[in-house]
This record gives structure tokens, C-alpha cells and sequence, in this order.
């Protein structure tokens, strides 16, 4: 099994947009930050009209969007570098879609 790495111990490539005026940088994960409210539920939806679409019931990428960022070429490992999670089965309640009982339903109103 392998160790988890701490994520403090990662060091990042930063590549300027403008290239012909600054040069790479590799920095520490403490050196980054981001603007808060950068991500928010407007932001999302923005994102998801411009670079997916409904097929079948699923939400998937668009043809251009996964061309353009050549995501075709890239794996889930390449995003994800450790090991996959693993998750806990869990048995399905047998009260499901039922609403929960309520205490107050049982007092006598006035």
C-alpha cells in the first residue's frame, strides 16, 4: 500500500500566459492562492453551458472542449496523481423516500 503524500510537500509549475514576457516558476503549494469567491454557483453554470452537454441522462464535455484542451490525451491518473479512493458499500435504507416521522406530529394541537 502506498503512503499518502502530504500535499504541502507538492511543488507546481507555474506557466505565465504571456510567455515572451515571463518565465516558468516552480513554487511551493504555501506560495498559492486563490481569490475568494472564485468559484461560485454562477461561475459553474457558466462553465457547464460553455464546455458540456446532456447525452443520454449524463453530462459529458463537448467534442470542442476536448479538443481545444486536449483532454482526450490525458488520463485520470494525469489529474489524479495518487491512488484512487475506495469507498465503503453501504446497504440502501428500507425507508427511503419515505419523510421522516416527526415528533411534533404526535402532540395534541390545542
Amino acid at each position: 500500500k502506498k503512503a499518502i503524500i502530504d500535499p504541502s510537500l507538492f511543488k507546481y509549475k507555474v506557466q505565465p500566459i504571456k510567455k515572451h514576457l515571463y518565465e516558468a516558476v516552480i513554487v511551493k503549494a504555501s506560495q498559492l492562492s486563490r481569490r475568494k469567491h472564485l468559484f461560485s454557483r454562477d461561475r459553474l453554470k457558466l462553465f457547464l453551458k460553455q464546455h458540456c452537454e446532456p447525452h443520454d441522462g449524463v453530462i459529458k464535455a463537448k467534442a470542442t472542449s476536448i479538443e481545444k484542451y486536449n483532454l482526450a490525451e490525458q488520463n485520470f491518473s494525469y489529474f489524479f496523481p495518487d491512488e484512487p479512493p475506495t469507498f465503503i458499500f453501504s446497504p440502501a435504507s428500507r425507508r427511503r423516500g419515505r419523510p421522516p416521522k416527526r415528533a411534533s406530529a404526535n402532540l395534541v394541537s390545542n
